[in-house]
């Protein structure tokens, strides 16, 4: 702790500055405020004398350089004392606990600095700078924690734009949408179709992959290759195909429309569409949940009598669970966002996509993105519930040594 001469050296010298700034002819800061920014430069002091007890010279070299930014850029550029008085005191109340300091050094940024982003940019940020202390502080090394700093740099980028979307529009504004019946039907048609092209791409999606991941064959490798041709194609030329081989005028789509079964412009083709975009996502993600499943555990299952279907039913699945669920997550939300196979094949009834691209085309953002928000608010919302189902699943377990249910 800094000497009582030098503490009582430092309280008068700040006093003498605030007792000369207040005789001035034309004082820059009327009385009461110069009073107020006197206790808090007193508070101010107090935590810089703390500093210099516990930290060495540099700390204190940098904990008056971050007051000096302050008073140049809250006091004397943005004339701000009300402001300033505020942030000082944050500052040095923080200054000594590194994670809330690099949060102030951040809630600066975003809402001095980066003004009219300063909602946008503070979220990713703050969030950001406590997951690389969180991490840091499990002792992680240098590179590691580098690592995480870019990849949440990465991710902040993408934030950016969804998180001012979202705070756009007053809460009020997105229920007067809401109750519009064209909104609330594409949002439960998007929805609804989702969900049911993600159950058919289960029903014959999880028993292929277990098959993949289990099985050695000629041609396995290409079977493969074909799995991953939706995620290469682009969504018009996906589009296009469905309308030449079910589309008006094809063979098999003139076939269809005399029996009553075209999907070609209805919610059989947004289904058809929805599932031929998301089918490699389940099928890569439950293969890879079915490798990961130790053979051996199979084994001892058949060793007890159980039949191929059985342990594959009581033991491979739920092992295998928390990777099929994972899948499931990717392919809802691949489906529910599809677009450009949907506008060229099967554009009506409209789902939530299309509905937003129409609103746009007729009337410009202000219109369209209202509806935005709510399909993006309704996407959240059921994510969160899927990825809090997970740890219900038998497969969810975090132990590194799995323990199979035994058939008897």
């Amino acid at each position: 702790m800094p000497s009582r001469s030098l503490a009582i050296t430092g309280v008068v010298l700040i006093g003498f500055v605030h007792l000369i700034t207040g005789l001035l002819p034309d004082p820059p800061l009327s009385n009461p405020t110069n009073l107020v920014m006197l206790v808090a430069n007193l508070y101010v002091f107090f935590c810089a004398c703390l500093v210099l007890r516990d930290e060495s010279n540099p700390g204190v070299g940098l904990f008056v350089a971050g007051y000096m930014v302050l008073f140049l850029l809250v006091l004397v550029l943005l004339e701000r004392e009300s402001l300033f008085i505020l942030l000082i005191i944050l500052y040095a109340s923080v200054y000594r606990i590194k994670v809330l300091l690099g949060v102030f050094a951040i809630f600066i940024f975003s809402f001095v600095l980066a003004q009219p982003y300063a909602v946008e940019t503070f979220i990713p940020l703050a969030s950001a700078v406590l997951a690389v202390w969180k991490i840091r502080k499990n002792s992680a090394s240098g590179f590691t924690v580098f690592c995480l700093a870019i990849g949440l740099f990465g991710l902040m980028i993408i934030a950016i734009p969804l998180i001012h979307l979202c705070i756009q529009d007053s809460p009020r504004t997105l229920q007067f949408v809401l109750m519009r019946p064209e909104v609330q039907q594409a949002i439960w048609l998007s929805l609804f179709s989702s969900a049911l092209s993600t159950g058919l791409v289960a029903l014959w999606g999880i028993p292929l992959a277990y098959a993949l991941a289990r099985s050695e064959f000629r041609g396995k490798g290409l079977i493969e290759s074909l799995i991953d041709v939706p995620i290469l194609v682009p969504q018009s030329v996906v589009g296009i195909a469905l309308l030449a081989i079910l589309g008006p005028g094809a063979p098999l789509g003139n076939v269809l429309d005399e029996l009553g079964l075209s999907p070609a412009g209805n919610f059989a083709g947004i289904v058809l569409a929805q599932t031929f975009v998301s089918c490699p996502f389940l099928i890569k993600s439950a293969q890879n949940a079915f490798e990961s499943v130790p053979t051996h555990f199979e084994d001892v299952s058949r060793t007890l009598g159980a039949g191929a279907a059985k342990t594959f039913f009581l033991v491979t699945t739920p092992l295998a669970s928390r990777g099929i669920l994972t899948g499931v997550i990717l392919a809802w939300a691949r489906s529910i966002s599809e677009f450009g196979t949907l506008i060229l094949f099967a554009s009506h009834p409209q789902t939530a996509p299309i509905l937003v691209h129409n609103e746009f085309l007729k009337a410009g953002i202000s219109e369209s993105r209202p509806i935005a928000v709510l399909l993006l608010l309704a996407c959240l919302w059921i994510f969160i519930i899927l990825q809090f189902g997970k740890t219900l699943l038998p497969g969810a377990s975090r132990s590194k040594t799995a323990k199979p249910r035994l058939i008897r």
